[in-house]
């Protein structure tokens, strides 16, 4: 038999509990009716489940990147994206010999303006 047992005395569902416990537990049930009507408990009650919900979400997403390997992952495109790129580009792609002509170009461009610079100087 347990303190929370009727006994065989005591009728079922029935405890009892000193009347000094009984009236602190009465006056604690009156404080929380009275904290839980405040507006301002409402208040700091909605901000902390707010907190507590992208706290939530924070560590979820934090579990779910440490258990995949973000640098393989991103090192290796999937056909879908490689598909979603070649469509945003309206160009041909260069050969590597086209790329090269470019960028040699480029700096004769770079070293002419350097060279008329210099020689107005």
């Amino acid at each position: 038999m347990n303190d929370t047992d009727a006994g065989e005395s005591g009728a079922a569902g029935r405890i009892s509990v000193p009347v000094l416990e009984h009236r602190a537990l009465v006056a604690d049930a009156g404080a929380w009716r009275l904290l839980t009507a405040s507006p301002h408990v409402a208040e700091l009650l909605a901000e902390w489940i707010e907190w507590d919900r992208l706290a939530t979400v924070r560590a979820t997403s934090n579990a779910i990147s440490g258990a995949a390997d973000w640098r393989r992952i991103a090192g290796a495109p999937t056909y879908a994206e490689l598909v979603r790129r070649r469509a945003v580009h309206t160009t041909e792609p260069l050969t590597p010999e086209q790329i090269r002509a470019r960028a040699t170009a480029s700096w004769a461009r770079v070293e002419d303006w350097i060279t008329a610079r210099d020689t107005a100087a």
